[in-house]
C-alpha cells in the first residue's frame, strides 16, 4: 500500500513583517480614532484667533479677498466663496445679487456685516459649511472689483471651470427647463439648477442620490455604462479601460471639486469589485483611500453625507453585491434560454441588483438625513436607472456634435430630451401616490448601528448558506 506524505502547512509570516497587514492596521485605527473624535461638536476645528475672519462675526467690516471657488448660482443669487487675502485668513460665504456677475479668479473687496452661520429649519448650517473652512458668512453687501492676478496652478484651475461652463452653456442653449438642469446636475454636479420641487419629488421616490456626485453614484453610472457597452459587443477589458479613462477625465469636467476626485476613486475602487471581486485587496484598497482623504479632511467622517454614502456603497458592492451575483447565475442557469436573452437579462439584473445594493447600504442615512422613508424607492430605481447609460452617451454625443454644428444642436439633443423628459414623468408618476414615502422623523443613528448589525449578520448567514450547497454539490460530484 502506497503511503501518504502529510506535508505540515505552512507558518504564516509574523504580523509585523507583513507591510500590507501593518498598514491595514494602522488605517483602521487612524480611522476609529477620528471616528471616535467625531463626537465632540468642535472636533477637528482651528483655533480662531485675530488674524481669522471668523473672529469678527457679528460685526460690519471692510475686507479683500479673491473668489476662490466657482460661484454657485441659481435663479435668484449668487454665493461666492471668498478667501481673505492680505494679514487676515480664513473663507466666508458671501451671498450677493445675480448682477454684476462675479466668479472664480475675481478679487474683490467687501463691505457688509459678517455672521456666524444660522441654524436653518433644524439644519446645522454652521457644521455644514466647516467641512469647507467656512466659518463665516454675508448676506447681500457691497462689493467693489479689484485688480490681481493668479498663480499658474488657479490659472489653470480656471481653464478647467470655463471648461466646465462651456458645456453646461452648451447644454442649456439646447435643452429646456427643467431637463437642462436635471442634465446639469447629471453630468456637471450643478444642484442648485434643479428646482426645489423637483428636488422633493426625487427625494420622495428614492433618486435623489443621481443628482449628488457620490461614489455610489459615479458606481452606479459606470456599471450602466459598462453594461451599455457591453450590450454594444465590446470587449470587456476594452469595455472596462473605456470606463477608467472616464473616470479619469470627470473630475476634469466637473473643474476638480473635491466630491467629484473622491466619487471617482471610490467609483475605480467599486469597479475593482465588481468585475474582479479580490475582496482583500479591495478591502485594503478601501480603507487606504477612506483614510488618506480624511487625513486631508477628518470632518468628512461626520458631516460629509457624499462621502458616507460612498463608503457604504462600496462595502455593499464588495459584500453583498457578489451573493446577488450567484443567485442571479444559478437562476439563469436553470432556465433553457437562449444565450444571448441569458446575457441580456444578466446585465439587466446585475443593474438591478446594483441599485438595490446602494439602496439597502444607504438607508439609515437616507432616513436620518432626509427624514421620510421612500417605500417606492426600489421600483423607481429599477425603472429610472436603466436610462443612466444611454442618457450619459447621448449628452456627451450632443455636446461634440453641436460644439461642431451648432445650428443643429436642438437636434442632436434630441433623445437626451426624451431620456430626461422620461425622468421627470416616472418620478412625478411614481411621487404621487399617498403611500410612496412615510416619515422617519424618529430615525437615530443607534438605530442605525442596530440596523447594520442585522444586516452584517444576515451577509455572514447567506454567505455561509451558499457556501454549505457549492461544498454540497461538489462532494455529490466526487
Amino acid at each position: 500500500m502506497e503511503k501518504f506524505k502529510i506535508e505540515a502547512s505552512p507558518k504564516k509570516r509574523p504580523f509585523w513583517r507583513s507591510p500590507a497587514r501593518v498598514l491595514l492596521v494602522a488605517n483602521l485605527i487612524f480611522i476609529v480614532v477620528i471616528f471616535i473624535l467625531g463626537f465632540s461638536p468642535k472636533a477637528f476645528r482651528t483655533e480662531i484667533g485675530q488674524d481669522d475672519l471668523a473672529f469678527y462675526n457679528g460685526r460690519k467690516i471692510i475686507f479683500s479677498g479673491r473668489v476662490c471657488e466657482e460661484a454657485d448660482v441659481d435663479y435668484k443669487n449668487q454665493r461666492l466663496t471668498l478667501c481673505a487675502g492680505g494679514q487676515t485668513r480664513g473663507r466666508a460665504l458671501v451671498t450677493a445679487n445675480l448682477y454684476p456677475v462675479y466668479d472664480y479668479g475675481d478679487f474683490l473687496k467687501i463691505s457688509g456685516e459678517l455672521q456666524t452661520p444660522p441654524v436653518i429649519e433644524g439644519f446645522d448650517y454652521e457644521t455644514y459649511l466647516a467641512r469647507y473652512d467656512i466659518y463665516s458668512v454675508m448676506y447681500y453687501p457691497k462689493i467693489k472689483r479689484l485688480s490681481g492676478s493668479l498663480t499658474w496652478p488657479q490659472s489653470i484651475y480656471l481653464r478647467l471651470i470655463r471648461g466646465k461652463q462651456y458645456l453646461k452653456a452648451i447644454m442649456d442653449s439646447n435643452l429646456p427647463e427643467p431637463e437642462a438642469g436635471l442634465a446639469d446636475a447629471l453630468l456637471l454636479g450643478y444642484r442648485r439648477t434643479v428646482d426645489r420641487e423637483d428636488l422633493n419629488i426625487f427625494s420622495r421616490v428614492g433618486l435623489s442620490h443621481m443628482i449628488a456626485i457620490s461614489g455610489s453614484h459615479i458606481t452606479i453610472l459606470s456599471a450602466m455604462a459598462l453594461n451599455f457597452l457591453l450590450a454594444l459587443g465590446f470587449h470587456r477589458r476594452r469595455a472596462l479601460k473605456i470606463i477608467f479613462v472616464f473616470l479619469f477625465l470627470y473630475p476634469l469636467i466637473t473643474g476638480l471639486s473635491a466630491s467629484a476626485v473622491r466619487s471617482a476613486l471610490m467609483g475605480a475602487l467599486a469597479l475593482l469589485a465588481i468585475y474582479y471581486q479580490r475582496i482583500s485587496s479591495l478591502i485594503r484598497a478601501l480603507i487606504f483611500a477612506a483614510a488618506l482623504m480624511l487625513a486631508f479632511n477628518p470632518r468628512l467622517l461626520r458631516d460629509d453625507i457624499g462621502f458616507q454614502l460612498s463608503f457604504l456603497a462600496l462595502l455593499g458592492i464588495i459584500y453583498i453585491y457578489p451573493l446577488g451575483e450567484r443567485i442571479t447565475r444559478r437562476f439563469l442557469a436553470k432556465r433553457k434560454w437562449r444565450a444571448g436573452v441569458k446575457k441580456r437579462l444578466e446585465n439587466i439584473l446585475g443593474t438591478v441588483n446594483l441599485t438595490l445594493v446602494s439602496q439597502i447600504m444607504i438607508l439609515p442615512i437616507a432616513l436620518i438625513d432626509f427624514k421620510q422613508f421612500s417605500l417606492i424607492a426600489p421600483l423607481a430605481n429599477v425603472l429610472v436607472l436603466w436610462v443612466f447609460a444611454p442618457l450619459l452617451a447621448a449628452l456627451i454625443i450632443g455636446i461634440l456634435a453641436s460644439a461642431l454644428i451648432p445650428p443643429l444642436g436642438v437636434l442632436f439633443f434630441a433623445p437626451a430630451y426624451f431620456l430626461l423628459k422620461f425622468i421627470f414623468l416616472m418620478a412625478g408618476a411614481l411621487a404621487r401616490p399617498s403611500w410612496a414615502a412615510v416619515p422617519a422623523s424618529g430615525f437615530n443613528w443607534y438605530q442605525g448601528a442596530l440596523y447594520y448589525l442585522f444586516l452584517a449578520a444576515l451577509v455572514i448567514f447567506v454567505r455561509k448558506i451558499l457556501k454549505s450547497r457549492s461544498s454540497n454539490r461538489f462532494g455529490k460530484r466526487l
